[in-house]
Parts: C-alpha cells; sequence; structure tokens
C-alpha cells in the first residue's frame, strides 16, 4: 500500500505528472527488437472492457497509411462481445474481429478458437447488413484448425448449468464443452466440417454427447440451446442439427483454409497486424477468480500457441490492456471484494450500458482495485494501457481505487481464488473526480482537466505501463491517442 501513497503524494501533491511529461514521443509502433506494426490488445480486468472499439479505432488508423492490414482473432468464440460503431450505428461482433467492417483488411479466425457456425453465418449477415453490401467487404480467413462449437455444446454447457454450481456464470453458448473435447482429444475442427465425410462425424459426435445427456437423465434433443439474435430453440433430433450445420456450411466453406503459410508471410513484412482477444485476463483459467473463468487463453502467451508459434508475443511492439478508467464492471456468479454502493453503481450502468454484449445481463459494478490488476498487468507481461469510459466521472463524487487488502487485520496480496477473496477487506484511496461531460468533446492528453490527468498518471504508474490510447465517449471520433 505504501507504494500507492508515495505515488499519490507524487502526484496529487507535488504534481508531477511523470510519463505524461515526456515531451519526445515515439512512435509507439516502431521498436527495437520488435515487430513493426504489430500491436495485441486484450482485456485488462474482467471483460467488456472495450477491446473491439480500441481495435476498430487501431484499424482504421493504420488503413488511413497503409493499404492492407491483417486482423487475428485467437480465443474464444460466441461468448465474446464486442461493440463497435459504424456510421452512427452499433454492431456487436462476436466471433468476426472488429476489422471485418474494413475494405482492405484480412481477418483470420485463430486455430484455438471455438467456431459456431450457425452464430457465424449470422453475424457475416448482419454485418453484410450494415455495410448494405451482398458479401464481406474484408477477406475472411478461417483457420482450418479452429474449433467447432455445436448446438449439442450448449446443450451439454445447460445440463451442466443445472447440475453444478461452477457453471453458473457461464455464457451458455457451449465454449467450455467444447474446448474440454479439445482435452479429451475427441474435437471437431472446421475442415471437418469441410470435408465429404462431415455428416458421419457429426453423427458420431452428436450419439456421444446423447449419451452424456442420458447419463445426466436428459434427452439431448428436448434440451434448448441459445441462437445469436434469436429466440431459443430446441436442439432437435441428429438430422435436424444436421439440416442446420449443412445450410451454415455451403456458406462457411469457401472460407475454411490453411493459414500458416500467409500468416508466416504476413508476420515477416511490416504490414500492420492487430491481435484481438477475447475475454480478459481477469476470466483466463489461469489467472482468473476461480471457478468463475472462461476455458481459453485470454493472456498474450496464447497467441503464440494459437498461431503454431509464427507470431511471438515476446516481439510485439505494443501489448495493452484495456480497462475501464474509473470503475470495473464484472458479470458472472464471482463476488469482488470491491463491489462498490448500489446507487453509484446504477447510475454508472444507466449511463454506461453497462449490460453485456452477448447475454444482455446487468454487470456487476466495482471499483478499480489495483492489486489484482497489477497482479493480472505482471503475469500477463502488459507494457501499454488503454483507458475506456473516461467520460464516466461525476465531479461531486470522488473516485475510490483500492490499493491495498487486509486480512485477520494483516496486509496481504491478490490472489486469484473466490474463497480467499471472500474475507479481503479493501482499503481505499479518493482521487478527485472531473466532469466526464466535459471531457467528451477532448482530442489531445494534454488538454484533458488538469485532475484527469493526475488520474491517467496515477493509474499508469501504478500499473507500470505506458498510456497508449483513452477513449472519451461511445463515438469512434472520441478517442486521444497518447
Amino acid at each position: 500500500m505504501n507504494q500507492y501513497k508515495n505515488l499519490y503524494k507524487e502526484i496529487y501533491k507535488k504534481n508531477k505528472l511523470l510519463n505524461l511529461n515526456n515531451d519526445k514521443k515515439q512512435n509507439p509502433f516502431i521498436k527495437k527488437g520488435r515487430r513493426k506494426n504489430s500491436v495485441a490488445i486484450i482485456g485488462g480486468a474482467l471483460g467488456d472492457e472495450g477491446k473491439g472499439r480500441a481495435a476498430d479505432e487501431l484499424s482504421n488508423k493504420f488503413l488511413k497509411k497503409y493499404s492492407r492490414l491483417i486482423h487475428y482473432r485467437d480465443n474464444g468464440g460466441a461468448n465474446a462481445g464486442h461493440t463497435v460503431e459504424f456510421n452512427s450505428k452499433k454492431i456487436v461482433l462476436h466471433q468476426l474481429g472488429a476489422s471485418i467492417l474494413q475494405k482492405n483488411a484480412t481477418v483470420i479466425l485463430g486455430k484455438e478458437m471455438v467456431l459456431h457456425p450457425e452464430d457465424l453465418v449470422t453475424e457475416i449477415k448482419s454485418v453484410c447488413k450494415v455495410l448494405k453490401t451482398e458479401k464481406l467487404k474484408a477477406d475472411l480467413k478461417i483457420d482450418e484448425m479452429a474449433f467447432l462449437c455445436l448446438d449439442t455444446h450448449r446443450a451439454f454447457e445447460a445440463v451442466l448449468k443445472m447440475k453444478s454450481r461452477g457453471s453458473k456464470g457461464a455464457t451458455g453458448r457451449g465454449i467450455s464443452p467444447a474446448y474440454a473435447d479439445v482435452v479429451y482429444r475427441h474435437p471437431l475442427r472446421m475442415r471437418d466440417l469441410a470435408r465429404r465425410d462431415w455428416k458421419e462425424k457429426i453423427k458420431k459426435h452428436y450419439e456421444l454427447y446423447e449419451q452424456l445427456a442420458k447419463g445426466f437423465g436428459y434427452k439431448l434433443a428436448e434440451i434448448e440451446v441459445p441462437r445469436l439474435g434469436k429466440d431459443n430453440i430446441k436442439l432437435g433430433t441428429l438430422e435436424e442439427m444436421t439440416d442446420r450445420l449443412a445450410k451454415a456450411r455451403k456458406i462457411l466453406n469457401p472460407y475454411i483454409q490453411p493459414v500458416n503459410d500467409f500468416l508466416q508471410k504476413k508476420w515477416d513484412s511490416d504490414t500492420p497486424l492487430i491481435i484481438e482477444k477475447a475475454q480478459a485476463l481477469g476470466l483466463d483459467k489461469r489467472w482468473g477468480v476461480y471457478p468463475d473463468i472462461t476455458a481459453s487463453n485470454c493472456d498474450f502467451d496464447g497467441i503464440f500457441s494459437s498461431s503454431e508459434g509464427i507470431i511471438d508475443h515476446n516481439k510485439l511492439a505494443v501489448k495493452a490492456a484495456t480497462i475501464k478508467a474509473t470503475y470495473t464492471s464484472s458479470v458472472g456468479s464471482r463476488k469482488l471484494p470491491t463491489v462498490m454502493n448500489e446507487k453509484l453503481a446504477s447510475r454508472i450502468r444507466k449511463d454506461a450500458n453497462e449490460f453485456g454484449a452477448t447475454t444482455g445481463r446487468p454487470r456487476d459494478i466495482v471499483h478499480i482495485d489495483l492489486p489484482m490488476l497489477s497482479f493480472l498487468f505482471k503475469v500477463s507481461g502488459t507494457e501499454q494501457l488503454i483507458l475506456t469510459h473516461l467520460d464516466i466521472s461525476y465531479p461531486e463524487v470522488p473516485i475510490k481505487v483500492c490499493i491495498g487488502y487486509l486480512k485477520d487485520g494483516k496486509e496481504v496480496d491478490y490472489r486469484p481464488d473466490q474463497e480467499y477473496l471472500n474475507d479481503i477487506e479493501p482499503v481505499y484511496i479518493e482521487l478527485p473526480a472531473w466532469d466526464g461531460k466535459e471531457v467528451q468533446e477532448v482530442r489531445k492528453l494534454e488538454d484533458l482537466p488538469k485532475v484527469a490527468l493526475q488520474y491517467i498518471a496515477f493509474l499508469t504508474q501504478a500499473l507500470r505501463v505506458e498510456p497508449f490510447m483513452i477513449t472519451t465517449g461511445p463515438k469512434r471520433k472520441q478517442t486521444i491517442c497518447c
């Protein structure tokens, strides 16, 4: 706690902005020993931080200077929900990367994603509708090695939700069962869907899950599963599920292909490369608040394995984590020690539209937790910070930031375990706030109110990262590049 208290004195009492006072700004995309124009954006907290918004902004920025762009997604599936804006319309992307809206972009869905074919088709059609085109403007490549996430997985997740406490926070999109198939060594991949004998493979898969559901006392065909943008449907018989897949297969087949040679060639060039992660570090299966975690790798190192060693995460020019500037949101069954009083939480939830992009669930609102964030940034090797929602600040309400934990009266560190966190007493420091409406029109860092600059300096120094990007509202133009 003392390091944060000392930092507070330096910034708020002595008015030293530290890393914000650097007049010699270097190009963040060019660093010695790093791959030029390469950026990875991950969630730095508990999800829904605005990764898609940041990726969309970078995509737009790069394509003003370069003729082509590569956008890579490497984890998660239809459980992701990244909101971006196009022609004053909000679009929620789930399995597609944010650059799918750009004409000269190539979007790659990587090996360690779990893709739901029917929802992916729905998403492609919705993007085309917004773009007012018959086909995507961007070039879409689906790695043939990417895993299938089917309605059988969603049905089985519904069974687990009814039977297991640890599954209560799941989105219902079948993500955990799909990843479990990988560990059990019987996954289906996108290339299996593209093959001539695909129906035989689906038949064996369906029969396996039919027996699993039966073992729990459920009839697989009768279980309801969610659909993107539509009402739930019953999973149905093997024939009914196969018929749905056949329609999706016809549309997706042209996109399914080997991507390694293409990816290697582009990695060896200076073509801008954006990697957009799903979920967040606080949901990672290793670093999350167990048991409320996701099943995929949400860290930078997941990029290395998904690309089969082609994209070296240690050689990326920018390794940026995204967090909300003045608060953190959480959806799921986890209970965090820094939960806000409901009056302020309700106000923020309304002003910032804090409802899950995929599920629509209202998010819990908690105070910024420096012990948790410091732990997550340390284990991930985060180097830059993206702050979103700087406009969610009320001048009459000080910003409470957790600077330490007490357990049985003694100072303790953060640990990613729910039972451990249940007995934690947070210690706060109160920082002056600013008028959120006032910052919405600011486009340069130096034009922000003094207290906002002090706050940014405090957070970045506390987390030992460099400021990279700040958003001051939901529109693309409401962005400050640091």
